[in-house]
């Protein structure tokens, strides 16, 4: 598959950006200030990474986060215990459970009925204080108005959202484009220029399959 590497990636870069309020301290300081003790962050080893999905992206951001010294956990009825247990995660068969346990959580899920929405304001509520949301899969999976109540009142302490339902997202009012640590990008986690490449050149060897009556077996 072309994009899941920079999907992966994308959720590493969030995930660090925001334990470390990199984005709020970057605008801190070209606004001529140095207010270094504001933006203490937390470092991921020894945290808890509740990972809901675990197909390739979900897999590549496990074997990064491992190598941080994060603890993984795991919510996907379709993966079988022992495929995710051969890259450290244990699975959980409870939606809440992930994020009563999980200091950060990361959504790799497709967007169906049953996932839509899953992570709302009371699995907001039940995450640690101080937790941190990161979802770079589909817009829909996070409850966006909850997510911006919980940052607003403190009790997130940070999120990294690339997806959104509808694209371009929100209104110039809504809480989320002011919440505190929230670093909101434009759909943009599949978007490396390896990813570009991959995909052309997976379009050249379809079109050659077809010409020459060959299965077209190469998907992006």
């Amino acid at each position: 598959l072309s994009n899941v590497v920079s999907a992966a990636e994308q959720t590493m870069a969030l995930m660090l950006a925001t334990a470390r309020n990199t984005a709020a301290a970057s605008a801190s300081m070209k606004e001529g200030k140095w207010d270094r003790s504001k933006f203490t962050g937390k470092e991921l080893q020894d945290k808890t990474l509740g990972i809901f999905g675990t197909g390739h992206v979900g897999l590549l951001v496990a074997e990064r986060a491992a190598a941080f010294g994060m603890k993984l956990i795991g919510y996907d009825p379709y993966c079988p215990p022992e495929r995710a247990a051969h890259y450290g995660i244990t699975l959980l068969d409870d939606i809440d459970e992930v994020c009563k346990q999980s200091d950060f959580i990361t959504l790799h899920m497709p967007k169906t009925p049953e996932t839509t929405g899953m992570i709302g304001a009371k699995q907001l509520a039940e995450m640690p204080e101080g937790a941190i949301v990161l979802n770079v899969a589909r817009g829909g999976l996070v409850d966006l108005d909850a997510l911006a109540d919980a940052l607003e009142n403190g009790h997130l302490a940070g999120a990294g959202i690339d997806v959104f339902e509808a694209e371009p997202p929100l209104e110039p009012s809504h809480p989320l484009l002011h919440a505190k640590n929230c670093i909101i990008t434009p759909h943009i986690a599949w978007a490396g220029y390896e990813t570009r490449a991959r995909l052309m050149d997976i379009c050249r060897r379809n079109v050659e399959a077809y010409l020459s009556g060959s299965p077209i077996n190469c998907v992006y």
